[in-house]
């Protein structure tokens, strides 16, 4: 262990960072040119997108990776195979991120979140998609953050960022629940930033280029703290707690209009009103005219 943390402020995160990076960018830039002839497959089409990650980006991440799921099929495995392999990957980089080493954990944390890509496509291209196949990944999927969570709630166990990491554990259970619970009562709800691929992201980059951001300060600061993890965590442990809310009002708001139980709006489509632009507009107009 020690070992490994001798060596993970330079070679082994600073490294691959330069060499995929070059590689992901020349992809990038091809894919840009054709992309044209690459049908949109459907998670592209159905998933929510953010101003962070667009429908282009996911369209060329799942370019990018279908042949690996190709040799997936070729070596017979199975959807459920490869979202438990994805889900050990995840256990390692928990693992890491207790003991600080994050260029390790992040790169284990978006590979290990790759796998959630690869079982959907070698489902959709060997004709094994099923419901039951689904609920596995879902659930694994809570569990991988889970145990993300807990590793790094172990290293900043004496903390002030512990208060984030425990707010952070909420809010994606809750952005996860909204939509779940939204869907049980026939409201589908994908609005809303910090969905798992935006925490994962943010996580994952945040962790991959912090042992450079350490090497870098330390320079000035004998002992820096990381910087770039504990921003990724403020910034998860605030916004997927304003994401649930606001999936909660939104679904609410929903509910109390197709009910229309009574003519005066409610506190979940007045609060609804006030979030959007014409809302305010709205809003803004009456209180001048009354």
């Amino acid at each position: 262990m020690d070992f490994l943390r001798s060596l993970d402020p330079v070679w082994i995160s600073l490294g691959p960072i330069v060499i995929i990076n070059i590689i992901l960018l020349t992809s990038l830039l091809y894919f840009l040119a054709t992309k044209h002839r690459y049908p949109v497959p459907p998670e592209v089409q159905t998933r929510h997108n953010s101003k962070f990650l667009s429908g282009t980006l996911k369209h060329w991440w799942y370019w990018n990776n279908a042949p690996i799921s190709k040799f997936f099929i070729k070596m017979r495995m199975t959807p459920n195979t490869i979202t438990f392999i994805g889900f050990l990957f995840t256990v390692v980089s928990a693992f890491f991120f207790a003991n600080g080493l994050f260029g390790y954990a992040g790169w284990l944390m978006l590979f290990g979140a790759t796998f959630d890509l690869f079982d959907g496509q070698v489902a959709r291209l060997t004709g094994n998609v099923s419901k039951s196949g689904a609920f596995f990944d879902s659930v694994m999927d809570r569990f991988s953050e889970g145990i993300t969570f807990f590793g790094l709630i172990w290293f900043f166990r004496d903390s002030w960022v512990l208060f984030f990491l425990i707010l952070g554990m909420i809010g994606s259970m809750g952005v996860s629940y909204t939509r779940a619970r939204g869907e049980a009562v026939g409201v589908d709800c994908r609005k809303g930033s910090m969905q798992r691929p935006e925490r994962i992201v943010y996580l994952g980059c945040a962790s991959i280029f912090e042992p450079m951001t350490s090497y870098l300060l330390n320079f000035f600061w004998p002992v820096p703290p990381p910087i770039l993890v504990i921003a990724a965590i403020v910034l998860i442990g605030v916004m997927t707690n304003v994401t649930s809310i606001y999936r909660m009002v939104y679904i609410m708001n929903e509910l109390d209009t197709r009910e229309k139980r009574s003519k005066e709006e409610t506190l979940p489509q007045i609060l609804h009103k006030l979030s959007t632009p014409e809302g305010r507009k709205d809003a803004f107009k009456f209180r001048k005219t009354s």
